[in-house]
């Protein structure tokens, strides 16, 4: 069946930054072992330095950890008044920790605090053992399923904390989607408040009170700063994942296997900068609004009306380089007719939306209202309409 090409905008020139791969296009940035930068809301990399290469993600890992919390409590299976007691492998995990004892009792919410600011890992592994009723290979498990089912093809979970293990490995593309699904529940404005305290404790008031500290420093001064987390071990080096929003447009950084604490902040702080300077969201806005395409139908076979309006799906907004908004080419595909009998809202073709060649968007263009089929007894009955003059 022959197609119609409608060619309703045209490609020009532009001085602005080219819509691009960060593969092609690699900024010259302070040297990580990877990075990523990405849009939180589509997840489209901006940026990118061998973002598909598996290394120690240290307490990036612990994003995990705080997406499986906020889901179940979502789903009213936890709550953050929730007693945890402390198992003896809890109490004995090394690394930044609050002291836990074995047999000691916290609430949820206090041990996610602790996970959150600190990174404290004896917290984190008393946090996943109650999260499963069971061990921490139970918690490693299902982590590595729900890692899956996010997509997350380059990571393997061993454990909760991020400590160094050979088989516990991830992506800076994966902690980056990890990242955005962190984002996207709906206690991320709760668990961003821990995420931007710079400096408070736990067992306030007690003997045993302990100060939590946030080493993410960026929380003191990077505008539109949102969190997320920090990272170190010695075979992960220096890590960071981060995210920030100014105005519609919200960014993730990814940085895994940075030589210094100095190094990730300057690399995280520049990927965002790069991003918000060069970047904005802009809603698709397939022409609709020309005469054009308002008064396009589609001739209708075998239907009670010869032909059917059409309106484009709507488009999501999505992220763009900078003032190139008029640059994008729409191109909608349609056969020459349609047979009847036709759903309301049924696709009947595509809709294409492309910048320098890469497509943005692919959606269909829908009939905008239902058509009958044309049947005998429908055609005698309109024929004696016509005849009898009802």
């Amino acid at each position: 069946m022959k197609k119609l090409v409608l060619f309703l905008a045209i490609i020009v020139f532009s001085a602005n930054l080219p819509f691009a791969s960060a593969a092609e296009n690699p900024p010259n940035l302070p040297r990580a072992a990877a990075f990523i930068l990405t849009d939180a809301a589509s997840g489209k990399a901006l940026y990118e330095h061998n973002a598909d290469e598996r290394l120690a993600p240290a307490s990036l890992t612990k994003m995990m950890l705080l997406l499986l919390v906020a889901e179940e409590l979502a789903a009213g299976r936890l709550f953050l008044t929730d007693e945890v007691i402390t198992s003896p492998h809890a109490a004995d995990t090394h690394g930044a920790t609050i002291w836990l004892n074995a047999g000691e009792v916290m609430s949820v919410e206090a041990l996610l605090k602790a996970v959150v600011i600190a990174s404290a890992n004896d917290a984190a592994v008393a946090l996943a053992e109650h999260l499963v009723r069971g061990s921490e290979g139970d918690y490693a498990s299902l982590a590595n399923r729900r890692a899956h089912v996010l997509g997350m093809t380059g990571t393997n979970f061993a454990n909760a904390t991020g400590l160094d293990n050979p088989n516990h490995y991830s992506t800076a593309r994966d902690m980056a989607i990890l990242a955005g699904a962190v984002m996207r529940e709906d206690n991320y404005r709760h668990l961003s408040g821990f995420m931007l305290t710079r400096l408070c404790s736990v067992r306030t008031g007690t003997a045993r009170e302990s100060q939590l500290l946030n080493t993410n420093k960026l929380i003191s001064y990077y505008d539109g700063i949102e969190g997320i987390k920090t990272g170190t071990t010695d075979a992960a080096g220096f890590c960071l994942a981060a995210a920030a929003a100014r105005g519609e447009l919200r960014l993730i950084s990814v940085v895994l296997g940075c030589g210094s604490e100095e190094a990730r902040l300057e690399l995280s702080e520049e990927l965002l900068d790069r991003g918000f300077a060069g970047y904005e969201r802009h809603v698709l806005n397939p022409p609709a609004h020309e005469d054009k395409f308002a008064q396009l139908v589609l001739p209708v076979l075998r239907g009670v009306q010869k032909e059917v309006s059409l309106v484009p799906q709507i488009a999501p907004s999505l992220v763009i380089p900078k003032g190139r908004g008029g640059d994008i080419k729409y191109e909608v595909y349609l056969p020459d007719e349609i047979t009847a009998p036709i759903a309301q809202w049924q696709p009947v073709g595509t809709i294409t939306a492309t910048l320098d060649g890469q497509v943005l968007y692919e959606g269909y263009v829908l009939a905008a209202e239902s058509v009958q089929r044309l049947t005998f007894m429908k055609t005698l009955g309109y024929l004696a309409r016509s005849f009898f003059g009802l």
